[in-house]
């Protein structure tokens, strides 16, 4: 069994590491402060490849594997998960898709321009009333000549504002329907800009579709088959929801153990009271667990294997070991964890959100819980779904 990344992914990693640390990190506590995008910052992005790091070359990409991009989104998030989601969404959400489900006009007409980053990507499928249960949209196409006539209105659309181009759900005459948008389109403005809790450096906007005409070559599958497109972009958006979940535990692992090395009380560092000691301990296991879970998952998406069950178990334990390092972070810290002053505060924020977009965690037991079941029903002698997917 070689856990070891080839010469080309340690690379990535480095290269991204490296920007993280002079381009992103030094300005995040800025950019959470006053709710600002850094578009600066993603233009340094989209000119080291990495807005398109995982897009095929023949589309404007730069051709890596999804491991380099899940190393490479670690790394960004660790130094700020608002640019992390920024990133990850554009990607996953608003780019493979039409890699995945379009046909050859769409890709060549769509994807050169967010792989190469002078369009950046959303992914509009929640809406007021509705969240886990996708299939219960209730934003209209309207069957015209020609194309489609959108109306509706998504929330929390992150990007939203800052957007080229959208992946759009409606219910069109056969049923739930997907569609690339041009942002730029007659009708389109936008509502609430959200105030959130964390990852403030990702802009999440409320967007309407008033009466929005999209050309039927826009369309992405057949009417009726936007269900597919959406659930197939959640299983491999969520390995990189899992990949931010990492960075931000990261941080904060990092921080609190050079905190506790630093601090004394009683005279000596606080890491070696038993009491701190523990918790250093527990946090790096569970990180490391989370790793496995999420770059097994994304060798199985390179791999072209069924990543359904798998990515839902990297984003349930990556998000909640999120939230478990980030308050042991604080608690590391004491009173001095709740201040501002401190990164582990805002490390805190930002990983509340990663057990809630792409799917909750109780939507991830579900998805496992539903895998297991399936599992025993195919294979009665009994279950070996708990093997690891290499050795």
């Amino acid at each position: 069994m070689n856990f070891e990344l080839s010469t080309e992914q340690q690379e990535i990693r480095e290269r991204a590491a490296e920007f993280a640390d002079r381009e992103v990190a030094t300005y995040a506590a800025e950019l959470d402060r006053e709710d600002r995008v850094p578009f600066e910052t993603l233009e340094k992005l989209a000119e080291m490849g990495f807005m398109g790091l995982c897009v095929p070359e023949e589309y404007g990409g730069a051709g890596a594997d999804f491991v380099s991009y899940v190393l490479m989104l670690e790394e960004i998030s660790r130094a700020d998960a608002g640019v992390g989601v920024t990133l990850a969404v554009h990607t996953s959400a608003g780019t493979l898709p039409i890699v995945m489900y379009g046909d050859e006009d769409q890709k060549a007409r769509w994807v050169p321009d967010l792989a190469e980053g002078t369009k950046i990507g959303c992914f509009a499928l929640t809406e007021p009333t509705t969240g886990s249960d996708a299939s219960a949209i209730q934003t209209t196409a309207e069957k015209v000549d020609g194309g489609y006539r959108l109306s509706g209105h998504k929330q929390w659309v992150t990007n939203g504002r800052v957007a080229g181009a959208m992946i759009v759900f409606a219910r069109a005459p056969e049923g739930v329907t997907a569609f690339v948008v041009s942002m730029d389109t007659g009708g389109i403005s936008f509502g609430k800009h959200a105030q959130k809790m964390g990852v403030i450096s990702a802009t999440t906007d409320d967007v309407h579709l008033d009466d929005v005409f999209v050309p039927e070559e826009d369309r992405l599958l057949p009417e009726g088959k936007g269900l597919k497109v959406a659930l197939g972009t959640l299983d491999f958006g969520r390995i990189g929801i899992a990949a931010q979940a990492l960075g931000i535990a990261e941080a904060a692992f990092r921080y609190a153990s050079k905190y506790a090395a630093e601090r004394t009380t009683f005279g000596k560092p606080i890491a070696e009271h038993q009491a701190i000691a523990f918790k250093l301990a527990d946090m790096q296991t569970k990180i490391r667990a989370a790793r496995l879970l999420t770059h097994e998952a994304a060798w199985m998406k390179d791999q072209e294997m069924r990543i359904t069950e798998a990515g839902a178990r990297a984003k349930l334990y990556a998000s909640q070991t999120a939230n478990e390092v980030t308050y042991d972070a604080v608690q590391t810290l004491g009173g001095y964890g709740y201040m501002k002053d401190h990164p582990v505060e805002r490390y805190y924020r930002d990983a509340r959100v990663t057990e809630i977009y792409e799917g909750t965690s109780e939507i991830q037991r579900l998805v496992i819980s539903r895998g297991i079941l399936k599992e025993r029903a195919e294979a009665p002698g009994g279950i070996e779904g708990s093997r690891p997917v290499v050795g």
